[in-house]
């Protein structure tokens, strides 16, 4: 798809159908988090996990319900990839770059014709010591910093809202 496509196709997403994200667009997604830049090139300071399980999934909008008071913290998607920080990750540059990874996976998904939503309020809400953590066995020092859900929606193909204000200063 053309570049400048996929920029008016990106958008948050927050309503998908039941119907799987096929593996070859889940491996898509990932290389496309592969290939974002980090400060530093410290590469090693992150580590992406995909989650398709449907009880894992099932048990974040669960436990976001239960301990927040807000239901489907995951919109229903049926993939959620996390962005996570390891032992290794530059603490004053790992927001920025979890927010680089992040964008890439959002862009792919436009590019693929599925839609995305980028997330963090799960991870802080539900903090460090959430049952979702313990259902996923991460490694040792492995701790998400963000998520990306996607999914199939039939809201993919409509462009964005043309409703930005950002301020532009020419000098």
């Amino acid at each position: 798809m053309e570049f400048d496509k996929v920029l008016q196709l990106r958008k948050s997403i927050r309503s998908y159908t039941e119907e799987p994200v096929s593996e070859e667009d889940r491996k898509a997604l990932v290389h496309a988090a592969l290939t974002s830049s980090v400060g530093h090139h410290n590469d090693k300071g992150y580590a992406i996990v995909t989650v398709t399980d449907p009880k894992v999934l099932h048990l974040i909008s669960t436990e976001g319900g239960e301990k927040v008071g807000k239901p489907h913290m995951i919109y229903e998607a049926p993939l959620l990839i996390l962005i996570c920080r390891t032992e290794d990750v530059m603490e004053s540059l790992e927001g920025f770059d979890a927010g680089i990874i992040a964008e890439h996976i959002h862009l792919k998904a436009s590019d693929l014709g599925l839609g995305s939503i980028i997330l963090f309020g799960f991870i802080r809400l539900l903090g460090k010591d959430a049952e979702y953590l313990k259902a996923l066995h991460l490694p040792e020092g492995i701790t998400p910093i963000l998520a990306v859900a996607v999914g199939h929606t039939p809201l993919a193909d409509k462009p964005r809202k043309e409703d930005r204000h950002f301020q532009v200063i020419e000098r």
